[in-house]
């Protein structure tokens, strides 16, 4: 087991620095520069002469190569100096944290919406297997797989906030936030967060439901349920703790792979509904060249996905004593 993390963590260490190297090298050469952006937000008709130019190249750390300027990003990053935010002139690591629990909001009630709806409409999927209602909830379940969040977001901001008015179109609290109370201010975040909460759900619901059904409709061919059904057990405790038991184990490696979107949220659904959550402060960066940002959100984006696949196989183990990470 130790000798298999080692080797894990070393090739998610050079993973690392690949992707981080290969981002660092794309995003310096992208159209635009972080001087030239922000120039243009602030007075799209002043020109910058070359002598102002170079000083807030240097100033920047724009004036080496993209190679070299990497070097420096990584001995940075490794005295957990993440660097400071160009066009928001703060911390790049305060700047993230600051965004972490909007996002966490929105992902963590979408993961619990999603297991808890999930798992009892998979088996009463695999329960009702070849009949009519479990035909017509597998065709919708598909049809909501297939619906794109971004155009569901359209739609729930034109009929629940424009046409209905039941909800806020946009943003994470209202104007009047600060004089509320605990219970109206947690009220407040609700009817914001609903929106963008069922456009994270669906999609997952739809994928997870899908899942266990494949993984129960495997399962109750085998031997062992022929024979606990022979022993007179009930449906539901042959669905249930036989079945589901052992459907259960690739569900559970999962949870794992969802550990980045836990904290990366999504870019386009959070830039629907002005949710500032890393999602937006992802997007925002990319438009405005924020270097820094970029990187440490790219940083933190891929520790997190290597990390998932490692939880991943180690939750595998976890659930199934038969499993075993082999030390050689």
């Amino acid at each position: 087991m130790f000798s298999y993390l080692v080797r894990r963590l070393f090739i998610g260490s050079i993973t690392l620095v690949l992707i981080t190297f290969i981002i660092f090298g794309l995003i310096r050469n992208m159209p635009g520069t972080p001087i030239s952006v922000n120039m243009a937000m602030i007075d799209p008709g002043k020109e910058l002469s070359k002598a102002d130019e170079e000083r807030m190249k240097i100033a920047y750390g724009l004036d080496k190569p993209w190679y070299q300027s990497y070097g420096v990003w990584v001995q940075n990053v490794l005295q957990l100096d993440f660097g400071r935010s160009i066009s928001r002139k703060q911390p790049v690591a305060r700047l993230i944290k600051e965004r972490i629990g909007p996002t966490l909001i929105l992902s963590l009630s979408s993961l619990f919406l999603t297991y808890l709806l999930a798992i009892p409409m998979g088996l009463y999927s695999s329960a009702r297997q070849g009949k009519l209602d479990e035909s017509i909830v597998g065709t919708i379940l598909y049809m909501l797989y297939s619906f794109p969040s971004f155009v569901a977001a359209l739609f729930l901001q034109i009929y629940l906030a424009n046409y209905l008015g039941w909800l806020p179109l946009y943003g994470m609290k209202s104007d009047g936030y600060a004089s509320m109370t605990a219970a109206q201010q947690t009220w407040d975040i609700f009817k914001h967060a609903l929106m963008p909460v069922i456009c994270y759900t669906y999609g997952s619901l739809a994928y997870y439901s899908r899942f266990i059904r494949a993984n129960m409709h495997e399962v109750m061919r085998q031997d062992y349920i022929r024979t606990a059904r022979a022993k007179g057990l009930g449906p539901i405790t042959v669905l249930v703790k036989h079945g589901f038991r052992n459907t259960f184990i690739p569900l559970v490696t999962l949870i794992g792979l969802t550990l980045p979107s836990l904290l990366g949220g999504s870019v386009i659904i959070e830039r629907i509904f002005s949710w500032p959550g890393m999602g937006q402060l992802y997007f925002e960066s990319i438009l405005e060249r924020d270097y820094p940002t970029i990187m440490g959100l790219t940083l933190m984006f891929s520790i997190l996905t290597l990390a998932g696949q490692l939880l991943a196989d180690i939750f595998y183990a976890m659930a199934d004593p038969r499993i075993k990470i082999a030390d050689h």
